[in-house]
This record gives C-alpha cells, structure tokens and sequence, in this order.
C-alpha cells in the first residue's frame, strides 16, 4: 500500500512538473504551424525563439483617419531574423492591424476598405531588445535568384523594442497571437520559479 501511494505521489509530481513544459512546447509548435507560409520559427533553447520572416518582408499601408482625411503609414520590418526571448515579450503589448500590401491600395482606397494581410506587433517588456538581422530592402530587391551572401543586401545586426510580422491569413495570425501569449505567461511563469 505504501509503495502504490508513493509511486502515485511521484507520478503526480512529475506530472505537474513536465505539464508546464509540455504545454510551452506545444505553444511553440502552434506558432511554427500558424507561421509556416510567413517565414520560420527554430527553438533556440526552451525559452527563446529565431524567428526567421520570408524575404522580402511586404510593404504595409495602413489608412488612418486623420479629422475626416484618409492618410497613410507605411511599415516595412526588414528582418532576415529576430531572436525573441519569450520572456522579454509583453504580453499586454501583442497586438494586430489589417493592412494593406497592394501598391495601388491608396489610389484605390474606399472608407471602410479592409486589409489584406494581417500585421501582428509584439513588443518587449520596458528595458528590454530583442537582436535582429534586418537588411537593405532595396538592394535585396535588386539582387537576381540565387542564393546570396548577407552582405550583398545589406544585412546588418541590430536591437529592436519591438517589430511586426505579417500573415495573409487573419486566422493563422489570430492562432500565432493566442499561442504566443500563451507561451510567453508559461515562460515567465517557469522562469520565475
């Protein structure tokens, strides 16, 4: 009788143990797969990120009405790669906007007109960066097929607060958002143990 309580106890332990990581791992794999046909994620270690976008990045319009006056902001993340500490993220912070990627968007415009990508922001915890790789937009545009060397389109490292990420698909960008904010409270969680 002993033995069966204690191995039961064990169980229970190393149940509520391998749970937390268990569901951070499959967070993260539900972000790859929300991901897939936007660029990659690779898992640093149990609670970083590479998170690598497909190059180029696209350029966004976002309309704005500006006191009855249609005007524009146009973002481009020009990132080869980020490293995303999970912990370093804020989890208020995550955020989306639809946007627009046609060129001829704001001729086209109409009040009311609705995106066709969606951008999803992440930024870090006040204090915090994450390191990126971005690059020279318009010299990765005038470099032929082929692989290339980083230096050729101007790939630079640098420290970000925070950066955006596209999805054409609001649904795969909704499951990243949900899965990402879940994964960053389970790091910070087992982070502060």
């Amino acid at each position: 009788m002993k033995k069966s309580c204690a191995s039961a106890l064990w169980c229970l332990l190393l149940s509520s143990v391998l749970s937390p990581a268990q569901d951070l791992h499959t967070r993260v794999q539900q972000m790859k797969i929300s991901y897939a046909h936007s660029g990659s994620i690779v898992v640093v270690d149990d609670h970083t990120l590479l998170i690598e976008p497909n190059m180029p990045s696209p350029m966004c319009a976002m309309p704005r009405n500006d006191g009855g006056r249609t005007t524009w902001s146009f973002y481009a993340f020009n990132l080869a790669s980020i490293t995303v500490p999970l912990a370093a993220v804020d989890e208020t912070l995550i955020g989306e906007n639809m946007v627009f990627t046609d060129p001829d968007a704001t001729k086209a415009y109409k009040n009311g007109d609705v995106g066709d990508t969606t951008m999803v922001i992440v930024a870090g915890v006040q204090g915090k960066l994450f390191r990126a790789l971005t690059y020279d937009r318009d010299k990765l545009t005038h470099l032929g097929p082929g692989p290339h060397d980083g230096s050729e389109y101007g790939q630079t490292p640098d420290n970000v607060e925070a950066f955006g990420l596209t999805f054409s698909d609001h649904a795969s960008a909704r499951a990243f958002e949900n899965a990402l904010r879940e994964a960053v409270l389970l790091a910070k969680e087992q982070a502060s143990r």
